[in-house]
Parts: C-alpha cells; sequence; structure tokens
C-alpha cells in the first residue's frame, strides 16, 4: 500500500501547428486519473518478453508476476535507475488497431536512444500488442510507434511478495542483490542488511538499477535480513530472507511487501 502521495510534475504535449508544445499542469497523486502523452515503441519479438537488464532482473520479466508486461524508459522514465520498478498505465486510441483501455507495465530497463518525445515507452512486443482490439495486435505493432496516454500508477503484484536475486559475484567479503517485486511505488530510499541472529542493520548502498551492495567480513553470517524503505517512507523487514549456503544468481522469496 502506497501511505504518502506520490508527486510529479507531469508534461502534455499536444500538437499545434504542427509543433510540439508542452504544458505544464498541476502536481497530482496516484490515482488521480490524469494521463499525460507520451510516445510508445516496442522492441524484439512481436510477442517477445522483453528484459531487464539495467535494472538487473535478467529473463525475470517473463516470468509471473511480471509475465512479459515490462517497459524501458528514457531518461525522463528510467531516472539514471531509479525509475526501475516503477509501474505506468499506458494507453492507446488509434483506430480500429486500439482498444483506449489502459495496460500497466512495469520499468524494467532503459532505453538510451529513445529520444524522439520527452515521455518514451519502449515496450516489450507482447505488452505493445496487449493495447490493440481483439484481432488486432499484430497490425498495432506493424504501425511500429504512436502516440500514447500514460500515468504513473502504485504497483500491485497481488500476492507475490519481494525477492532478491543474489549477484554472481557476491562472496563472504562482498554481497548484492538485485530486489524485484516490490507494491506501492515501486523503488527503494534505501536498503539496511542484518546478518544472522543481529537486529543491528547496516546500509546497503545502490550499485545500478535495483541491485544493492554491501561490504563485509566472514562474521558476518547468513541467514540475512534486510530493512527496506520505500521512496514514500514507508518501512518493512524482510526476515532471514537468503540463507546460510545461499548460491549465487538464485532468487530468494521473502514473506513481506509494502
Amino acid at each position: 500500500m502506497v501511505s504518502t502521495p506520490f508527486v510529479a510534475f507531469i508534461i502534455f504535449f499536444v500538437n499545434i501547428s504542427s509543433c510540439l508544445c508542452a504544458v505544464f499542469p498541476s502536481n497530482r497523486t496516484f490515482g488521480s486519473k490524469i494521463f499525460s502523452a507520451g510516445l510508445a515503441t516496442w522492441y524484439g519479438d512481436e510477442t517477445g518478453a522483453g528484459i531487464g537488464g539495467a535494472c538487473g532482473w535478467k529473463d525475470d520479466v517473463k516470468n509471473p508476476p511480471l509475465s512479459s508486461m515490462v517497459a524501458a524508459g528514457n531518461a525522463n522514465i528510467f531516472l539514471s535507475g531509479r525509475g526501475c520498478g516503477h509501474c505506468f498505465q499506458i494507453m492507446c486510441h488509434q483506430p480500429p488497431y486500439c482498444s483506449g483501455k489502459p495496460i500497466t507495465v512495469t520499468i524494467s530497463d532503459e532505453c538510451p536512444g529513445c529520444s524522439d518525445a520527452p515521455f518514451h515507452f519502449d515496450m516489450s512486443g507482447f505488452a505493445f500488442g496487449a493495447m490493440a482490439n481483439p484481432g488486432q495486435d499484430h497490425n498495432l505493432r506493424q504501425l511500429g510507434k504512436l502516440m500514447v496516454q500514460y500515468q504513473r500508477v502504485p504497483c500491485s503484484y497481488r500476492n507475490t511478495n519481494i525477492a532478491f536475486r543474489v549477484d554472481e559475484g557476491s562472496t563472504k567479503y562482498w554481497f548484492a542483490a538485485a530486489i524485484e517485486y516490490a507494491d506501492g511505488n515501486g523503488d527503494f530510499k534505501s536498503v539496511e542488511m542484518a546478518p544472522s541472529g543481529s537486529t543491528n542493520f547496516v546500509s546497503m548502498d545502490n550499485l545500478w538499477g535495483t541491485v544493492w551492495k554491501i561490504n563485509i567480513n566472514p562474521s558476518f553470517q547468513a541467514p540475512y535480513s534486510f530493512r527496506l524503505t520505500s521512496s514514500d517512507g514507508e518501512t518493512i523487514i524482510a526476515r532471514d530472507v537468503i540463507p546460510q549456503n545461499f548460491v549465487v544468481g538464485q532468487k530468494y522469496l521473502s514473506h513481506v511487501n509494502f
């Protein structure tokens, strides 16, 4: 659940005399139902799952709860990695292809070459096709790109709890993990880790995307617990998530979510 409002400056774009003009409306919160204008493209196979590369999620994007409903964002969406995990509703209205109904995607990657519009979503082929009317998904993809409307919304992965994928470089002196499936704001202001049997949490550093790291010593023994604080200030503790004999590259589910 999101306990405090998410506030952002939104830019609307209107086509006036063949030029793209910016309009700055008032601030909004989650659930305000105010959509802004953006651009959508797609990449990969027509029904492809996309990737989680720049956020650290790898191929997890093709499996539930993400289920291929992901997008890469340009600089204003990816936010140098801080946008990883943010959720957006996106819809298009171009007849006869678009359903006009919003779909929800999670930002899972960066699109550094997406510079055609200030807010550009490069969606998985599967997600892009999900905006279509029944039987029109192929025809919609053939357009290549189109103007869409979008708004940021709270993430909700239903009954899936937060997961930690242990970085392949983790050792007894250095530990890192990518964090996935956070409800609510979908991001983290801070991440802290505690060793077995301890309530002394030590701050981790954001390495890149959703990957957080910490320097440790051999006395810092698993199972590891985590104290997670979202960008809106909500804090939860995921206890004993990483087992003593953890395997690098393995994903471990917690028992909590926001």
